[in-house]
């Protein structure tokens, strides 16, 4: 054989060769995969496609906070008395409106009787000026005017003739200025008759009520202080909860300015806090997110909660509130991310510490495989399979994976399997993908 017909044989098979191994590698990413052959090639392991859950978290630590804290405080209207009774113990549940102190309320009874009565009159006394007519008030004032008019006339007449007699000396000095002296009262009691009249006339019956309903509002307004005073003696839980604190002793003097200790002699400061009363069902984990991960988390998501003191406990909770602002640690910004966490049972204390794992990837009955399964190859994602005993690859799409489980959305079905290389096959696949230059030139010359 000639030497050129040598060359031209080689060039011959590579072409044939190659043809061949194009005609299998189009196959593998049209054909549907028969079931593979019986038996793995060494150094691989045959995984199948299986339904799971596929879940991503991001981590977050924190520590517990009461869902919702009421301080109680002296009521605004409350007077400064001493405390008599404290009504509850640290660690008590109780309810909204039980009472938790009394303070002395010596007194306070008396005020409340005296604005009720005061009220009761101005309503009466307002009623009554709603029932009778104008006119009968007018006529009221004109014979009232008329009588003393009257009357200043007969006092007048009656001065005029004692003073007649007196310059006779037919009467005495004492009875002139007796005479004179009721003679000013008549015309004093006739420029008062004169003058309510006038006033009368001039005022009409809708001005009377509109005063009067002035009046009456303001003794409702000062019944109703009364009441809250009288009603402050008795110091109530505002919410639902448990006592978490007093801080009060009976013979504290306590009011709107503040608190004072009987025993310490404590001068009065601003207002301080009678007692903390907390909810603590459910709690809340203010647990803190890297800002790497915080791009991930929202508002609702899942949560699984692990505190510190239980490390077998795992209870579930949700992400109710994401802070807007970052907080440095250690030069790493953090984000508070509000965890709310049921706390039936009371196990969860205030201030207690905890990891949470928040779920912000959740997929349900999904068909996976290991993601070691899967490698990309120039952007597409690949399995191996065995397809009538030989080891090929084969295209799937994926979908979200969790780091050890991927998703598969299309190329396999449920049950069929793939093979996995081992550490030591992935290596030697590895290098042998890398050129041969050596090869390739001896090929070409």
């Amino acid at each position: 054989m000639k030497k050129g017909t040598k060359v031209a044989l080689i060039v011959t098979g590579i072409g044939v060769a190659a043809a061949v191994a194009v005609f299998a590698f189009r196959g593998s990413l049209f054909h549907t995969p028969s079931q593979p052959a019986a038996g793995e090639p060494a150094g691989y392991t045959a995984v199948k496609v299986s339904r799971g859950d596929i879940t991503a978290t991001v981590p977050g630590s924190g520590q517990f906070e009461p869902n919702t804290m009421a301080v109680v405080r002296p009521d605004s209207n409350m007077p400064t008395r001493k405390v008599v009774r404290i009504l509850v113990v640290a660690g008590q549940r109780v309810k909204a409106g039980q009472a938790l102190a009394q303070i002395d309320a010596s007194g306070l009874d008396l005020d409340l009787e005296s604005a009720q009565a005061n009220y009761d009159a101005q309503k009466v006394k307002l009623e009554n000026l709603k029932n009778k007519p104008v006119d009968l008030d007018l006529a009221q004032a004109q014979a009232s005017l008329t009588q003393t008019k009257l009357n200043l006339e007969g006092q007048q007449q009656n001065y005029d003739n004692i003073k007649a007699l007196a310059d006779k000396n037919l009467a005495s000095k004492n009875q002139l200025d007796e005479a004179r002296r009721q003679l000013a009262i008549a015309q004093a009691n006739a420029e008062a008759a004169g003058l309510a009249y006038q006033n009368v006339k001039a005022q009409s019956q809708q001005d009377a009520i509109r005063a009067q309903e002035s009046a009456l509002a303001q003794a409702d307004s000062e019944l109703r202080k009364a009441k809250l005073v009288w009603e402050s003696r008795v110091i109530r839980a505002p919410v639902d909860g448990v006592v978490a604190e007093i801080n009060v002793n009976v013979g504290d003097m306590v009011g709107p300015s503040g608190i004072q200790g009987s025993a310490t002699g404590d001068k009065f400061g601003p207002s301080t806090a009678i007692m903390t009363v907390v909810d603590m069902d459910p709690m809340i984990l203010q647990a803190q997110v890297n800002e790497t991960d915080m791009g991930q988390v929202r508002i609702g998501e899942k949560a699984t909660v692990t505190p510190t003191a239980y490390p077998d406990l795992h209870l579930a909770g949700k992400v109710t509130q994401i802070d807007l602002h970052a907080q440095v640690q250690s030069n790493v910004s953090v984000f508070n991310v509000t965890i709310e966490v049921p706390n039936p049972d009371g196990k969860i204390l205030w201030g207690m510490n905890a990891d949470a794992d928040i779920a912000v990837l959740s997929l349900k009955d999904v068909l996976t495989l290991p993601s070691s399964a899967i490698r990309s190859v120039n952007g597409n994602s690949q399995v191996s399979i065995l397809d009538q005993g030989k080891l090929v690859s084969w295209d799937v799409q994926t979908g979200a994976s969790d780091g050890s489980r991927t998703q598969i959305l299309a190329g396999l079905d449920e049950g069929q399997e793939v093979l996995v290389p081992s550490r030591r096959t992935a290596a030697q696949n590895s290098q042998r993908n890398q050129p041969n230059m050596g090869q390739v030139f001896r090929v070409l010359h």
